[in-house]
């Protein structure tokens, strides 16, 4: 579900909707608070002096005293011509003394004299909203007049405008059909808006779908297999994303062109070091044969020291050509992986007792850790055989008397760790960043005849890539390293 609202349309579409949504309830509110003032404004104005008229053209004081019987007729006689009026006879402090409503309907005893005299001192602009008797709440505008007795004030003729009655009709007409018509029309229209701006929106945005498209499809694709776009790009077009797209499309071409130059290059150089690295096997081969056999036959003789150096040197140009010959193959793109179950403590464990003797002669001990045949991870066994090999092989060469290699074994998230660490020398910090690079040589690294050629860890590297992981260091100058990395579980224990 929250897919479809993840595109940039469909943001835009759903902020207009929103906004639109806010729209139509903010202008109802508005144009329903306007009417209503308006309506107020007219009716107080229209009124404005209606108190003030009753007042002067009937008599409501006699022998100093409001004359109730005159005030009920003049209550009366207005009721007859303006049903929507309420009467009421105020105090001098704003007390209810009399009134042209029912008696039960009353819930004030008074009311504020502040808009009355606000009102009569002309010193707010309308509506000014007065007390309804008939609610402790409800405020609504009104007529008013002073009743004088010459200089003294009697009280206030209050006319509430617009009473119950007037309510009621208005409740009626808000609920009638003329009404119900007027409000679904706006609706009607502001929906029709909506629609006509998201088919604008949808064609705004449709070069910026395409360009988004075209880009998702070279990510998935890859430059090996580019497919021309159906529909060209202008770049002199004054719309900004079809200058974008056209940008993009040179920006690709440029990116095509670098990517076969490039990897023109790295398969001449695979083949190159393939090459040589099959040319050199058979002289090296050869070199190796006649040495070995003047060695058989000549024993411990004058030269012998000279052929063991020699022999040395063979063997070491001999598994450095092997090794450039297994990196070619595994940085081509015919190298594959086939992964099956392996049972990775046995695994290492054989590993161990094949490098034991060599160990051995230099005080080094050898563990695996746990030495659980139950664990198992998925791997082409080859592979990974070829990637202890290495990381034990150079631990060991970086390890002395009294020193300790092991193989650790571990579930993890994810899949299986193995780790394979040392207590030797370690690597200096400087150098960890750089180790898995071909043919290099940090500080710390072994010379001499038991020096290396700097591929075993960029080996090892490329084999666990291909298995879809990776290879990490942690390392202490002087305390140790330790090479891990994580392969998957197999399927039958991914599911358990």
């Amino acid at each position: 579900m929250l897919k479809r609202f993840s595109t940039f349309y469909s943001k835009l579409s759903l902020a207009l909707l929103v906004s639109f949504l806010l729209l139509v309830v903010l202008l109802m509110a508005l144009a329903q608070q306007l009417t209503r003032t308006y309506q107020d404004e007219v009716e107080q104005r229209l009124h404005r002096d209606l108190a003030r008229h009753i007042v002067q053209d009937n008599p409501l004081i006699r022998g100093g005293e409001i004359d109730q019987q005159a005030l009920k007729q003049s209550f009366h006689s207005m009721m007859i011509l303006g049903p929507s009026f309420e009467f009421y006879l105020l105090g001098s402090a704003g007390e209810v003394i009399t009134y042209s409503a029912d008696k039960s309907r009353i819930k004030r005893q008074s009311v504020s004299l502040e808009p009355i005299k606000a009102f009569l001192g002309a010193s707010r602009m309308l509506p000014i909203m007065g007390d309804d008797p008939r609610s402790l709440t409800r405020q609504k505008v009104f007529s008013v007049a002073e009743i004088r007795d010459g200089d003294h004030l009697m009280g206030y003729l209050y006319i509430i405008i617009g009473g119950e009655v007037y309510d009621d009709l208005t409740a009626l007409l808000e609920q009638s059909h003329i009404v119900k018509l007027g409000v679904w029309g706006a609706l009607a229209a502001l929906a029709f808006g909506l629609l006509v701006s998201l088919f604008l929106f949808a064609l705004l945005t449709r070069p910026l779908r395409r360009l988004s498209r075209e880009m998702t499809q070279y990510r998935q694709r890859g430059f090996d297999q580019v497919l021309p776009s159906s529909e060209t790009w202008s770049a002199d077009s004054l719309d900004e994303i079809e200058r974008l797209g056209a940008t993009f499309n040179e920006l690709v071409s440029v990116l095509e062109q670098q990517y076969l130059r490039v990897k023109g290059s790295d398969e001449l150089r695979r083949e190159l070091v393939s090459y040589i690295s099959h040319d050199l096997r058979t002289p090296l081969a050869a070199l190796l044969g006649y040495l070995e056999t003047w060695q058989i036959r000549h024993g411990e003789t004058e030269g012998a020291e000279l052929v063991r150096v020699a022999l040395e040197n063979a063997q070491r140009v001999s598994a450095l050509v092997e090794q450039l010959f297994e990196l070619a193959h595994l940085d081509s793109a015919d190298s594959r992986v086939h992964p099956e179950p392996v049972a990775i403590a046995e695994l290492a464990q054989d590993l161990l007792q094949k490098l034991a003797l060599a160990a051995e002669q230099q005080g080094i001990s050898l563990s695996v850790e746990p030495r659980d045949p139950s664990l198992q991870l998925m791997a082409d066994i080859e592979k990974l055989e070829r990637v202890l090999t290495n990381l034990l092989d150079n631990a060991i060469r970086h390890c002395e008397s009294g020193d300790r290699v092991w193989v650790e074994i571990e579930p993890v998230a994810g899949g299986m760790r193995v780790s394979v660490c040392d207590s030797g020398r370690g690597i200096a910090e400087e150098d960890l960043p750089h180790i898995f690079d071909p043919h290099y040589r940090g500080a710390s690294a072994v010379t001499g005849r038991l020096g290396n050629s700097g591929l075993g860890l960029a080996i090892s590297r490329r084999i666990l890539q291909l298995h879809g992981s990776d290879i990490d260091v942690e390392s202490v100058a002087g305390q140790g390293s330790r090479f891990y990395f994580v392969l998957p579980l197999p399927a039958y224990k991914q599911q358990k």
